[in-house]
């Protein structure tokens, strides 16, 4: 009973911290957004030629197919840093000395993880309903068009919660090396939910195209008895009814048994790795994460010499001098930024930059758009990522606010984002100019305008990385990668010649930094 209590403890505590922020307003409307998008504006076809009758429970499966694989990618960014902020709040000092055990207290915060996406995967089940009662066929039934989000969306976010607390105590994945790492898994659970009988079904569209064949079975004679296809278009025409009565909850459950092992096995490596906030002893390696914390970046950057505080202690007080706000040293601010940005970082991270400034000097011209670029512009993602969201992160608002104009200092903040991806690419934007490739500049250039600036929105409205992180691997993996032009922000797939989809980006970039000036408004009223 006391290890429950402690859990029901720590779990409360920690959700009641965060459900006092603002920036869950805007989770509704997007869902509301999303529900309206999927069921209104697309239509599900099964196996190329089957679409289902708009009953309560194929609203259901509608929703939970597309909206567990969302919540896997994006559910990650609204967990992840309940422990750090632990740590910057002091709060670590109090947890370590208090009589509460390791798992008591990861446990917890994985079950205040878990309630957070629980509200949000309820918040999409209302939508549902209300689409439901707008554009659905038949009666009602709460049962039917809840089963899929019961039985597949929320095992699925109990992986995704035990992830963000497992990453958490993993001093190499607590950056965004792990952000990265996340990604990278949620991938591959998504492509191996693919093929028809894949033995982790961590999306939930293996049970439901199985649960969907045998409707389309009973129904239609004719049908092979499988499905690989499983599509959301909205062009679907000529399309074959079938009647789906939902998911059966005996086999939708053991389809969820590797889910829960998953789940046990991260907490328990939670619980095996805890430090218990003593980081004197850890380790890491890794490309994208710091060697130190940015908050200590910025004391040895802003703070006097020891040598020097010693020299004035002996002979009495110390003087500080006064704090103005009269001049902007743009240059001395800009250098100040830009040491903040590139200091700190693992060996391999540099190593990794070189690589990249001589693969854009050495690679073939047609390799640059679609490889080379995308590529090497990842290595600033735990520069652009901070924009933004560091004073949020380290409490130092107040202190730098103060003395500096804020929307100057994120215009500096912007120039930083700027310099860095120029200069991870500037040798492809030196022979992109030699060869007279305007195309080829203009879309190099648009990805360095628009990233930092989207990394600014994200990180002030957020106050974390990860949003900025996960959205950006995103439109990396769609867009570049695999030539999803509206993700293509680098043009790589634009036809020669054309440059709307330049034109695009670069609007955004400027919606973007009115975004973040909005918001750099909104936290110093």
């Amino acid at each position: 009973m006391s290890w429950s209590r402690d859990v029901g403890a720590v779990a409360l505590a920690d959700f009641r911290e965060r459900s006092r922020t603002s920036k869950l307003i805007v989770i509704p409307v997007v869902l509301a957004y999303f529900a309206k998008l999927v069921t209104v504006d697309s239509t599900l076809v099964v196996g190329n030629t089957y679409t289902g009758v708009p009953t309560a429970a194929w609203y259901g499966g509608l929703v939970a197919g597309i909206g567990t694989t969302v919540l896997l990618l994006f559910g990650y960014p609204l967990i992840h840093g309940s422990i750090a902020h632990d740590r910057t709040t002091n709060v670590a000092e109090f947890v370590a000395s208090a009589p509460l055990s390791n798992s008591s207290y990861l446990v917890g915060k994985w079950l205040s993880n878990f309630t957070l996406l629980a509200v949000v995967t309820g918040l999409l089940f209302g939508a549902t309903v209300v689409s439901f009662l707008l554009q659905g066929t038949g009666p009602f039934n709460p049962v039917d068009m809840g089963a899929p989000f019961i039985l597949l969306t929320l095992p699925t976010m109990a992986v995704v919660s035990a992830a963000g607390v497992c990453f958490e105590t993993l001093d190499t994945l607590r950056g965004t090396g792990g952000t990265v790492l996340y990604f990278l898994l949620a991938i591959v659970g998504v492509i191996g939910s693919i093929p028809p009988e894949s033995p982790v079904d961590l999306t939930g569209l293996v049970a439901l195209r199985q649960s969907m064949a045998s409707s389309i079975a009973a129904q239609y004679p004719g049908f092979e008895g499988s499905i690989i296809s499983f599509a959301y278009t909205d062009t679907a025409t000529d399309m074959e009814m079938f009647r789906w009565a939902g998911l059966s909850v005996g086999s939708a459950l053991l389809s969820r048994v590797p889910i829960f092992v998953i789940t046990g096995g991260l907490l328990g490596v939670s619980v095996l790795s805890f430090d218990r906030f003593d980081d004197t002893q850890t380790w890491s390696l890794g490309l994208f994460d710091h060697g130190s914390s940015d908050a200590e970046a910025t004391a040895e950057l802003l703070s006097p010499p020891l040598t020097e505080l010693s020299r004035s202690g002996s002979d009495g007080d110390i003087s500080l001098a006064s704090v103005t706000t009269r001049r902007f040293h743009l240059r001395r601010v800009f250098i100040a930024e830009l040491k903040m940005a590139l200091r700190g970082h693992r060996r391999l991270w540099y190593a990794g930059m070189i690589v990249a400034l001589v693969s854009a000097a050495v690679a073939p011209l047609k390799s640059l758009r679609s490889i080379v670029i995308p590529i090497a512009l990842l290595l600033p993602l735990p520069v652009w990522s901070q924009l933004g969201a560091r004073e949020q992160i380290h409490r130092t608002q107040e202190l730098i606010f103060a003395t500096s104009n804020p929307l100057r200092l994120l215009a500096v903040s912007y120039l930083v984002g700027i310099s860095v991806g120029t200069a991870v690419i500037s040798p492809a934007l030196v022979r992109y100019v030699l060869i007279g490739s305007s195309t080829g500049l203009l879309g190099a250039v648009t990805a360095v305008l628009f990233l930092p600036a989207a990394a600014l929105a994200a990180g002030i409205w957020s106050g974390r990385p990860t949003l900025f992180e996960i959205g950006y691997l995103v439109a990396w993996y769609l867009g570049p990668m695999n030539g999803l032009g509206l993700f293509d922000y680098v043009g790589a797939t634009q036809p020669p010649g054309s440059i709307d989809i330049q034109i695009g980006y670069l609007v955004a970039a400027v919606v973007a930094l009115i975004i973040a000036s909005i918001g750099r408004q909104r936290q110093l009223a």
